[in-house]
Parts: structure tokens; sequence; C-alpha cells
């Protein structure tokens, strides 16, 4: 949903903006038609930025900061735009403030897109480079061993049980994700079937193969 409100902001930020440049062009009939619209447009890009931000707030871990302060400042303009335009008075100070601050937004969506857009492909690039080792748990030391995978927008840390070279038991001790926390499914299979290198979960493939390449990790600690 964080994302789909997301495009919704930046579309009706480039239906705010389109009006500068109608502007510029000197294209008054699209200019007036626009008007009409502008403050309506307004609203709902505002209403709609909170509610990203609102639906974004639990997976902000998982971004880069690049991407969390460019959202930050763009949230900060647009409410020092708001307060200004209700407080000043005089028409060409305010429309110089308003040009301003809307130059500055227009910046920081660029970058805020930039910097997701960058910080997607290298997540996409961590999970593509997840390579298992195929661990045989015959050489495993009985123990307890904690394991992580980290590839961005899902993190995870499991402990895992050996005994007589058999799992004893998996534990989740931390997901982070976006839309795969049924993946967590494969540590029952993991225990039942007793290796590491079960099927993924259909729509949850991500996280599943962050999930099992954290088992290896703590497994291989029993080789150590």
């Amino acid at each position: 949903m964080g994302i789909i409100l997301g495009f919704l902001c930046f579309f009706s930020f480039c239906l705010l903006f389109v009006k500068v440049i109608t502007r510029k062009l000197h294209l008054q009939i699209i200019d007036k038609f626009l008007m009409r619209f502008h403050k309506s447009i307004s609203v709902v890009f505002i209403l709609l930025c909170f509610l990203h931000v609102i639906f974004v707030i639990p997976v902000l871990e998982n971004r880069s900061i690049f991407v969390v302060i460019s959202g930050i400042l763009m949230v900060f303009f647009l409410l020092f735009l708001v307060i200004l335009c209700h407080t000043i008075k005089e028409y060409k100070i305010k429309i110089l403030c308003h040009r301003i601050l809307a130059m500055l937004m227009a910046i920081c969506v660029i970058g805020h897109i930039a910097a997701y857009y960058a910080d997607f492909i290298a997540y996409q690039q961590k999970v593509t480079n997840i390579v298992f080792d195929n661990v045989d748990l015959v050489h495993i030391k009985d123990g307890i061993y904690e394991g992580e995978c980290d590839v961005g927008y899902i993190y995870a840390k499991v402990s895992i049980e050996i005994k007589d070279d058999k799992i004893i038991s998996v534990t989740l001790l931390e997901h982070r994700n976006e839309r795969g926390k049924m993946a967590e499914a494969i540590l029952n299979d993991v225990v039942a079937n007793q290796k590491i290198y079960v099927d993924v979960v259909s729509g949850a493939t991500n996280s599943s193969n962050v999930l099992k390449k954290a088992i290896e990790n703590a497994v291989k600690k029993g080789t150590e």
C-alpha cells in the first residue's frame, strides 16, 4: 500500500508541477483549466503524502538513509509551504516563497525516487547473489547456533539446535520483511525434512531464501 500511495503522490505532484510549465509557456487555456483544480489537487497531494508516510513507517528500517532523508525533507518543505501560504499576506512574497518551496520539493521528490530505485536494485542484486553451500549435517557438532542473513529489504536471524546429526529445532529470532511472513513456514519444513534446502514458499521466494541462508549460516558455526 505504501508503494501505491507513493506513486499516487508522485502523480498528483506532477499535475501540480505541470501548471508551472504551462504558465512559463504561456499556455493560458491549459493554465486556467489547471488553476480550477489546483487547490483540490493540492489537498489530495497533502493527504496522499501523509498516508504514504503512515504506511511506510513500519518498513523504514529496511530503507537506505537517503530514501528516508529525502522523504523527510519533502514533507518538511510541504508543511512549510502550507504554513507560509496561510500566513504571508503580501502576494508577491507569497508567490516567491511558493515557487522556491515547490522547486525544493521537486528536487526532494526526484531524489527520493532515485534513492528508492537505487536501493531496490541493490536489494535485488543481493538476493540474486545468495549462494547456498550445501552444508552436510553429519559434520555439525551438537549445540545451539545462531545465524543471520541481510539483503536490505529482508533480514532474518535464526537459532538452530543440532543434536546427534539431527535438527532438533529452528527458532526465528527476527524476520524483517515486506510481504514475506508466510515464508516462515519453511522453518517447520526444515525440521520435518531434516534438511536446510527445502522448497521455497510460493509468493515469498526472497524471504524463503533469506531464511534458508540464515539457517545455513547458523549451521556452519557448528563446523568451526
